[in-house]
């Protein structure tokens, strides 16, 4: 009893030594990749459209079909890179290739100001995405070498929360460069800064963080630390060589339901950006807000994302096995959100904006959703595969946004973009349960099967011992261990004793 008190406490003090390194850092980094991404939203309404000639008027209608394109942009450019990155992530030391894609992605966005039109503004976007494609297959991968099952959607909801933090950081900054008087346009500025923050930022991380627990570095040199960090990523089941290339685990993933489903819920969630990220500073806007006064009121909706984030995450991590019943819940306020837009009078102002507040949420079933598959696919190439699915299906989602939005629709309340939002909302719930079923009963199976192979094998011994009854005698302990290949680069389905977390 003692030694474990010991280990406990010393395990605690160790987890906190781990989220003081790692979570500032993820934080941050993953809120500058929004920031560098979303500052075409802030950008449309300081000058970007008519500068670069997003937009066109034909009989009197204005189309920003130029714009929709230019930010869809960034997505095609990601949707191509982040399947292949997430394997180069597994191969290379993984600290190292995040902090070049860091530096690499700040200077794409600083070289923004350089460009002269629509389609220099669209290959801008693309390389931009090529480049951010690291970071959230990286993070993830992260996330499930340092920490537990039970904790990872705790802290996969921290780092993901910075797309809150930072809606209200890049919010108040762009406020203030939007009072800025030079010689560029305001928008050029703010490319300007976001990209230099950037680049500068990446030297902290490759200073800061080590590659892997099985290399800490000079951060975790106590007495046992090292021991005891091994010991936390061997309990997760998914192995500590993940070097290597298996195509046996990629004919796995194809054939896994799971992972189709983790993508299609990735995809889903994020038919919900649009509203929020590249149409959100058009849409408040259209409520009949300034420039200016349209910037600060996006502010909120950031907080509202932190809040749920943490919120989730936290009873995610208190309450084992309720992730799949928490993704339908928090699907909630988003149908909420849309619904009140769509169906509210413009009138009042107020209606409409407490709707746009509860969207941004829609980023908490989708961090619910990789936290599903961090915990549940082993194996270090099938687990690239499932991460690099998921944001396949978060692109997708993204550039579906802009087929969904028709600023032509302003006088019905962008019909199209809510309904896209309520139904995409609505399936997610429906796959997490799905999930659930599928998984619960997997688990119920491999139970079944444990037990029945454990009385055979009992059976056996006894047998070949003239009847000795084992209860507790040195016999037990030959019985299989279904944890024996913990240390293996094994898949969840070629693991006997990978129990599901539902």
């Amino acid at each position: 009893m003692r030694q474990t008190t010991v280990k406990d406490g010393s395990e605690r003090a160790l987890l906190w030594k781990i989220d003081l390194m790692l979570m500032p850092i993820l934080t941050f980094s993953f809120g500058l990749q929004y920031m560098d991404k979303t500052v075409l939203n802030s950008a449309s309404v300081f000058g970007i459209i008519n500068d670069l000639g997003l937009s066109t008027t034909r009989n009197g209608v204005t189309s920003t079909a130029k714009y929709s394109t230019a930010n869809a942009a960034f997505y095609y450019g990601y949707i191509v890179a982040v399947l292949p990155i997430a394997l180069i992530v597994q191969r290379l030391p993984i600290v190292k290739t995040l902090s070049a894609f860091i530096f690499v992605w700040g200077l794409v966005c600083i070289l923004t100001v350089v460009v002269e039109d629509y389609r220099g503004l669209v290959v801008q976007r693309v390389f931009l995405g090529l480049t951010e494609a690291a970071v959230s297959p990286g993070f993830v991968a992260l996330t499930s070498l340092w920490y537990k099952k039970d904790e990872q959607a705790t802290r996969l909801g921290i780092w993901y929360g910075a797309t809150g933090l930072f809606s209200m950081f890049s919010g108040l900054v762009f406020y203030g460069i939007g009072h800025a008087k030079g010689s560029l346009p305001v928008w050029k500025y703010m490319y300007i800064f976001a990209g230099s923050l950037t680049m500068a930022w990446a030297f902290v991380v490759l200073l800061i963080v080590p590659d892997s627990p099985t290399a800490p570095g000079r951060f975790f040199r106590g007495p046992g630390e090292q021991r005891l960090l091994l010991d936390r990523l061997d309990s997760n089941k998914t192995g500590r060589d993940r070097t290597r290339f298996k195509w046996s685990q990629v004919r796995e993933a194809v054939m896994d339901v799971k992972i189709w489903l983790f993508m299609t819920m990735g995809a889903a969630s994020y038919i919900c950006n649009g509203g929020v990220t590249a149409f959100g500073a058009r849409i408040v806007s259209s409520f009949g807000y300034t420039p200016l006064q349209t910037i600060l009121l996006l502010i909120p909706g950031g907080a509202a994302t932190v809040i749920s984030l943490l919120f989730f995450g936290w009873l995610a991590g208190r309450k084992p096995d309720i992730r799949t019943y928490l993704i339908p819940i928090s699907c909630i306020p988003p149908i909420v959100g849309a619904a009140i837009i769509w169906k509210a009078s413009w009138a009042h102002r107020g209606w409409p904006l407490f709707g746009y507040y509860l969207l941004p949420t829609f980023g908490t079933p989708y961090v619910l959703t990789l936290a599903l598959s961090s915990a549940n696919v082993a194996g270090g190439t099938k687990k690239a595969i499932s991460t690099g699915a998921i944001f396949i299906g978060y692109n997708a989602g993204n550039t579906s946004t802009d087929l969904s939005f028709y600023s032509q629709e302003k006088p019905i309340h962008y019909r199209s973009t809510w309904i896209a939002v309520i139904v995409s909302m609505v399936y997610v719930s429906c796959a997490s349960l799905l999930l659930r079923f599928i998984m619960a009963r997997e688990n119920s199976r491999r139970e079944a099967s444990h037990a029945a192979n454990v009385r055979t094998e009992v059976v056996d011994k006894a047998d070949r011992n003239k009847g000795e009854l084992l209860t507790g005698g040195p016999l037990a302990e030959e019985i299989s261990d279904p944890d024996s290949h913990q240390f293996a680069d094994l898949t969840d389905k070629e693991q006997p004793g990978f129990r599901y977390s539902l």
